[in-house]
């Protein structure tokens, strides 16, 4: 019995077995340690610099306008490009933006305009990196070990997630906002670092169909097939109206719940957190055939978890309903329901399909400046509380109206 724990154990690592698949999981760990910081510091800047909340939801959507923007050249890019360089490149814009941000804060010469500009960049380069990853991932294993890469892949992105604004946080607190910016951006140097020693490789298949036509292939398959549309529908649903909270923590948590930077990063911590753990524990689900039931159980406890969030007060508590949160969100719903849309979509538009799926993070970023805007106005508890009720009613009525859901539970 010990012996087959431990085949299996080490099953769920045989992805890093490949030399040049290690220093990439290496990168991907790096670089999320610094995205976790990236709105912490940002935000925090937008405070130092006098901005309102509606300044942090502002630039955030910035940043989701440019990102989806940019999202279709990333993929027609995935396909045409020296995977590793482009990426290499990318990485490397990162860094300077970043950086150069951090100077300007650390020399008093930021301006708000300046963070615009960055927020905008960094969305663009997001955008056009992110399918490049994902393809670059899948170069670098044999197809036996494609699935363990993938989901190592994620999980090192969360892990890197609970721990950068931790870290963050702390270092604005106790030094100045500028280091925690400045954290980010040598986070992406030594991604960098471990991109290069990833041997190049094999040269990238370059498509001989037009890159509209694709596009507009799978949009017109998105709207005649009323399985896909309602997976997309919902995901950008929840982004908009249950996730933008996420990109403007540190307006809400210096307002609401009074906290300072290092417990801000805790609080993001805890989302992080709840995420890795509600992701392990899809992962033990196996094939369940109800599937669909557990998609829309999930998005009710995250709407419940987020208006109960809206109105306490109490750190820890607050601390606890985010990764309660975390957990049915990034963790349950998404990949439940991304899931759901490889087993219901042909294997020749599977990637366009996935592609639409992945629109749906954008929607956090352009959601940040109607729930700051309604913060402004009515509070955060109501702000907050809003979207979660227009997110639950329209979970409820798919689950009522469309037939289709209801057949999900037989994949």
């Amino acid at each position: 019995m010990a012996s087959v724990a431990a085949a299996g154990r080490l099953r769920a690592f045989s992805a890093l077995r490949h030399r040049d698949f290690r220093w990439f999981f290496l990168n991907i760990g790096v670089q999320s340690f610094g995205q976790g910081i990236q709105f912490l510091g940002i935000g925090f800047l937008i405070i130092d610099l006098g901005g309102e909340k509606t300044a942090l939801g502002l630039a955030v959507s910035l940043f989701g306008v440019s990102n989806l923007v940019f999202t279709f050249v990333g993929g027609v890019l995935a396909d045409r490009v020296d995977r590793k360089l482009f990426l290499i490149c990318c990485v490397l814009g990162n860094a300077v933006v970043t950086l150069a941000l951090a100077f300007l804060a650390l020399a008093g010469l930021a301006q708000i305009w300046h963070v615009y500009t960055v927020v905008f960049i960094l969305g663009g380069l997001m955008a056009v990196q992110m399918p490049t990853r994902f393809a670059l991932a899948a170069d670098l294993v044999p197809r036996e070990d494609m699935m363990n890469a993938v989901a190592l892949h994620t999980s090192v992105g969360q892990i890197g997630n609970m721990l950068g604004p931790l870290v963050g946080g702390w270092a604005i607190q106790y030094i100045d906002t500028w280091a925690g910016i400045m954290i980010n951006g040598v986070s992406y140097l030594l991604g960098i670092a471990f991109l290069m020693m990833v041997a190049r490789p094999v040269a990238t298949t370059r498509r001989n169909s037009s890159p509209i036509s694709d596009f507009t292939g799978g949009l017109a398959h998105a709207v005649r097939t009323p399985m896909a549309a309602v997976l997309i529908f919902l995901s950008a649903t929840f982004g908009f109206f249950g996730m933008a909270y996420m990109q403007v923590v540190p307006a809400f948590t210096t307002e609401f719940l009074r906290l300072n930077a290092f417990q801000t990063g805790v609080f993001m911590v805890c989302r992080g957190a709840g995420a890795f753990a509600g992701s392990m524990v899809v992962a033990s689900w196996g094939d369940n055939k109800n599937k669909g039931l557990l998609m829309y159980l999930q998005l009710v406890i995250c709407c419940v978890g987020l208006i109960a969030m809206a109105w306490s007060h109490w750190f820890w508590a607050a601390c606890m309903l985010v990764a309660l949160v975390g957990s049915t969100s990034i963790g349950g719903f998404w990949p439940v329901s991304s899931s759901m849309m490889q087993l219901t979509t042909a294997p020749d538009m599977r990637g366009r399909m996935m592609a639409m799926m992945q629109l749906a993070p954008v929607f956090h970023f352009l959601g940040a400046w109607p729930l700051t805007w309604l913060a402004q106005l009515y509070g955060w508890s109501a702000a907050i509380t809003s979207g979660a009720v227009v997110l639950l009613v329209i979970s409820l009525a798919g689950w009522s109206y469309r037939p289709m859901v209801r057949r999900m539970n037989e994949i």
